[in-house]
């Protein structure tokens, strides 16, 4: 697919930016290129406060892939100054495991090849 490491970029920015928005001050990313997929793993801490907002996240992570609207729509991820693109993402990955470790969410996402 064209473009496929601008697009694990774009994902991580809007991740990294959304944290912050929620408070994030501890964040943590691991990107790997394997065989068959991509694997990105994020960790970051956020403020106890914004539990609605992490459910919101978890939400959009589990919207089905959808290739036709990430074509059109993936260069646009990290340009809104007003809003995030969380649902794009759930549409550009394959998978998403959300775990809680502490006082830490940890999500690992999988866009395959």
């Amino acid at each position: 697919m064209k473009h496929n490491n601008k697009r694990i970029s774009k994902i991580v920015d809007e991740l990294i930016n959304y944290f912050f928005s929620i408070g994030g001050t501890d964040i943590s990313i691991n990107v790997q290129n394997l065989e068959k997929h991509h694997k990105i793993f994020f960790q970051s801490n956020y403020k106890n406060e914004q539990d609605e907002k992490i459910n919101k996240l978890i939400k959009y992570l589990s919207y089905p892939k959808q290739e036709e609207i990430e074509e059109y729509y993936w260069e646009l991820m990290g340009d809104c100054d007003v809003d995030t693109e969380l649902s794009l993402i759930g549409m550009m990955i394959d998978e998403a495991e959300v775990n809680f470790v502490d006082d830490k969410i940890q999500i690992t996402l999988y866009r395959n090849k």
